[in-house]
């Protein structure tokens, strides 16, 4: 329902928490349940891509074992001296995934009531891990393609800077209105075309005009721009 319906990030979630009395002293648990639509249509093709596959072995005798207990649950498997090898889907287990798994995450907690706040405190819990996400992908640190100590530690340097404004940046999307949507990625991309112009000598600089989504971006970040 519409009222369960929240943006956090670059995702769209459906969110809901129910109260649950543990233990013999009744203390409070709290359980959010989240649902992405995205990651349910993705998580669901993945998966009927791997019953493809399963069904392929299954019917040229190339088990594998990894795979036994994927075979048990969603196929039936039968062989006869009259009509050999029989592979079928468990049409009944499969739908059983897509309407109870596929998109579905749950947060078990005993502190936050709020759905979104404890997802915002779980995520945190990777900011290391997101933080090299963004030194590898964001400021193409996957190689260092330089040749002598001396430039590695200099790049090295200025990665962290680097590094500190992407994570303020996307600090400061996530409580907009309007760019919460965007992930920090396509901000930049937008933003892309925006560059300054250097003359030789009297002529000075200029800035390229600004287009009428980065005039939007910018105010909303409240950002001061160059002037020509």
């Amino acid at each position: 329902m519409p009222e369960h319906y929240h943006k956090f990030d670059d995702e769209s979630l459906f969110v809901a928490t129910k109260l649950y009395r543990w233990g013999s002293k009744r203390k409070r648990l709290y359980i959010h349940l989240y649902y992405n639509a995205y990651r349910a249509a993705s998580t669901y093709d993945d998966f009927m891509s791997k019953l493809l596959d399963c069904k392929h072995e299954l019917e040229n005798g190339t088990r594998v074992k990894a795979n036994e207990l994927f075979y048990n649950r969603y196929f039936i498997v039968r062989e006869t001296p009259v009509r050999g090898l029989s592979v079928k889907y468990n049409s009944e287990a499969i739908a059983d995934f897509r309407n109870r798994y596929a998109g579905f995450f749950i947060l078990i907690t005993n502190t936050f009531k709020e759905p979104i706040i404890t997802l915002e405190t779980y995520r945190n819990k990777d900011v290391v891990e997101n933080c090299f996400d963004d030194l590898k992908n964001q400021l193409d640190m996957k190689r260092l393609r330089v040749h002598s100590s001396a430039s590695m530690d200099t790049r090295l340097f200025l990665q962290f800077p680097a590094l500190i404004y992407i994570s303020a940046l996307r600090k400061r999307m996530r409580n907009s209105k309007m760019l919460s949507g965007l992930s920090v990625r396509e901000l930049l991309e937008s933003m892309e075309s925006y560059v300054k112009i250097q003359y030789v000598g009297k002529y000075g600089c200029l800035f390229t005009e600004l287009t009428k989504t980065q005039r939007l971006t910018v105010e909303e970040l409240k950002v001061d721009i160059p002037k020509s």
